[in-house]
């Protein structure tokens, strides 16, 4: 299997890194972007081999850091929480289109990667990303997955918007790093002033492509209920709801994965995944 590094430029001249997998043998084939979610980055847990797994089974497997996670060389810290601290949603969607331009454009993967066949998936916050940028480009991404996805972006309580108009900023500590996590308002207004555009229930009912939605049963972060609340606005005609059993938001992979041992609960994630984008990429 192939494996490289590369980087481009958002329209912020901001850098997105992009690990690219795929098979020697590979030669016009499906891609797959991963999409991590918040306080995430394409070197967490489950996401490299994950990324593995899609190219061996002959996917173009595309995972990226978003411009502003907060991520640098090292994945054990965030490096740059004054990016971090400036993201916003649309900049994330922006961020994914970048990517998906590239893709087109056949800057990367060339001659071993299909542009015309694109599948996105997106994990918890990176499963509402995911889904508005499908149905917004229902001509250019095939078919969607998410894990744990959250259904609204709007996820703060009173005390820290109180705090955001007081301060112009909240922090929320990363309970792996332990490091508190800065958000200025500009997350809020920008949630406020793009209502419709970040409206992730109402993106789910334009869908027109193959969905599905998994999601652990006992998960503490998203209440399964959110994916079951995707499921049902889905308007595609090819939809599917899987909860999967005892397990929780990462489906039971920690950070760093012991890549030898993978739970059970997440092998199934993954079979289900790897057989939804085969049934639906056409591979």
């Amino acid at each position: 299997m192939l494996r490289k590094t590369l980087r481009i430029l958002n329209k912020a001249n901001e850098t997105i890194t992009l690990d690219l997998r795929h098979r020697e043998d590979a030669r016009e084939a499906p891609v797959i972007i991963l999409v991590h979610g918040f306080k995430g980055f394409k070197d967490w847990g489950f996401f490299p081999d994950l990324a593995h797994r899609l190219a061996i089974d002959g996917y173009v497997a595309l995972s990226f850091n978003f411009s502003r996670n907060g991520i640098g060389y090292d994945p054990r810290t965030f490096e740059h929480l004054e990016a971090f601290s400036e993201n916003t949603h649309s900049h994330e969607l922006d961020d994914l289109q970048c990517v998906i331009e590239a893709v087109l454009e056949n800057k990367m993967a060339r001659h071993y990667a299909d542009p015309e066949r694109i599948g996105l998936l997106g994990h918890s916050r990176g499963g509402g990303t995911a889904l508005i940028k499908a149905a917004e480009l229902t001509d250019v991404v095939s078919c969607t997955v998410t894990w744990a996805a959250v259904s609204s972006f709007f996820r703060y309580n009173d005390s820290q918007i109180s705090d955001w108009k007081k301060k112009g900023v909240i922090e929320i500590e990363n309970a792996r790093t332990k490091q508190m996590m800065p958000i200025k308002k500009s997350l809020w207004d920008d949630l406020n002033a793009h209502k419709e555009k970040l409206d992730i229930v109402g993106a789910c009912e334009n869908l027109e492509n193959p969905a599905l939605f998994i999601h652990g049963a006992d998960d503490e972060t998203v209440a399964v209920e959110e994916s079951e609340k995707l499921h049902q606005a889905c308007g595609s005609y090819v939809k599917r709801l899987e909860i999967i059993e005892n397990t929780g938001h990462t489906f039971n992979v920690k950070h760093p994965m012991d890549r030898d041992k993978p739970p059970a609960e997440y092998l199934t994630a993954c079979d289900l995944t790897e057989n939804w984008f085969d049934n639906y990429l056409n591979i």
